[in-house]
């Protein structure tokens, strides 16, 4: 019996897993030996919460060019922070 062009079976897309083989382990996303990071023209905030997530998940992360990084807000205040930070 004959069925007909609609129901007929498609031929599998060689895209798709062949059948025999087993399921992928699941393994983390993204999980490098090290991500460097160009921090040259983002968000100093922005930048250190994604920062501190990749670190959090035990990824290791080296920044690249923080002197470019960017700081919104009062410049003065920034600066008397930075200023801090430098003297520790």
């Amino acid at each position: 019996s004959s069925l007909g062009p609609e129901l007929a079976e498609a031929p599998p897309s060689p895209l798709a897993d062949p059948p025999s083989a087993p399921p992928s382990p699941a393994r983390p996303m993204s999980f490098q030996q090290q991500v460097v990071i160009d921090c040259r023209g983002h968000l100093l905030g922005r930048l250190a919460s994604i920062l501190a997530k990749e670190i959090l998940n035990g990824q290791k992360v080296v920044c690249l060019r923080c002197e470019d990084v960017n700081m919104s807000g009062s410049l003065y205040r920034a600066k008397l922070k930075y200023a801090n930070f430098k003297r520790k």
